[in-house]
């Protein structure tokens, strides 16, 4: 196993009263590495300190070895982009990448190469003389990596770099920053609030709830903690009576509770696959007309909740 380039060691961030993280830990290692959390969870915290804009007021991180913190010689190793909009709009996305390029001390030919290299690689050639202003979501957040792996970084910080993309491009994006490290040789920390998106990028996951790290591993491994997650399911439809009654028996079964006006019935369960794979029969069995289902918990607060034992 690859030694760690991402170390982080009983480390806490507070401003004033507010927790960024706390007692945090966390290695990660060569690769992709995704970090999943909902909002306020630490991500943009914790990527703050890995490029070492803040100082944790406790514990320690290394970055590939080295402390971030007044360590400016550490950021050619590492390209940074933030979730945050910064694009100026009365800019070309090729006066964009010079500007970004003087501020890495790049110029000249080499930058002018290394230019056309990267907008060929985020595929942005054919908009890179427009202004940037009447970019596309995607086609900003191309542009915003683009300008983070111009220097050619070692490591590389994507903070949400999914958010506010349509289908497409959000596909399209997820194609281009495996290509990155698989390609291109970068280790790579992506971070977003949704978890299927993570997954489709790597295996190796963090998940974050209010500044802990509360789960890490495997993909296979969290899903086998989620599987484990008590949750809550709407099945709507007619004659749901027996189907209650059939599903009161099942092991899987935490409660079931059928609304007043006999149209639904909402069951919690703490094995949800095994309520998915035995419903066909139970429908057969029980003659009930089902029209639809849905979770109740679909959102990551309630997991995070239970992973954290809170």
């Amino acid at each position: 196993m690859s030694e760690p380039i991402i170390v982080a060691r009983d480390v806490s961030k507070w401003y004033g009263n507010v927790i960024g993280l706390n007692n945090f830990n966390l290695e990660v290692r060569k690769g992709i590495t995704g970090i999943v959390g909902p909002n306020g969870a630490g991500k943009s915290t914790l990527f703050k300190l890995l490029v070492g804009t803040i100082k944790a007021n406790k514990g320690s991180m290394l970055v590939m070895g080295e402390s971030p913190w007044k360590n400016p010689s550490q950021l050619k190793d590492i390209g940074f982009c933030p979730d945050y909009e910064f694009l100026p709009r009365d800019l070309t996305g090729k006066d964009f990448l010079r500007f970004v390029g003087g501020v890495h001390g790049m110029s000249g030919q080499a930058l002018a190469k290394r230019s056309v290299e990267v907008l060929e690689l985020v595929g942005m050639t054919e908009a890179s003389e427009r202004f940037m202003g009447g970019y596309s979501k995607g086609m900003k957040q191309r542009m915003k990596i683009a300008g983070s792996i111009l220097h050619d970084p070692k490591l590389l910080l994507l903070d949400e770099p999914l958010s506010g993309t349509d289908p497409v491009a959000r596909r399209e994006l997820i194609d281009m920053i495996k290509g990155l490290n698989r390609e291109h040789g970068h280790d790579i920390i992506v971070s977003s609030h949704v978890l299927f998106e993570v997954e489709r990028l790597t295996h190796d996951v963090a998940l974050l709830y209010k500044g802990r790290a509360v789960a890490t591993g495997d993909i296979s491994e969290i899903r086998g903690m989620m599987s484990n997650h008590p949750h809550r399911i709407v099945v709507q439809g007619k004659g749901l009576v027996g189907l209650a009654k059939g599903l009161v028996d099942r092991p899987y079964t935490v409660s079931v509770q059928l609304w007043s006006d006999r149209s639904a019935l909402t069951v919690e369960v703490s094995r949800p696959d095994e309520l998915f794979d035995s419903m066909a029969a139970l429908i057969a069995e029980t003659g009930c007309e089902v029209e639809g289902m849905r979770s109740l918990d679909d959102d990551l607060e309630s997991l995070f909740k239970y992973l954290a034992g809170w």
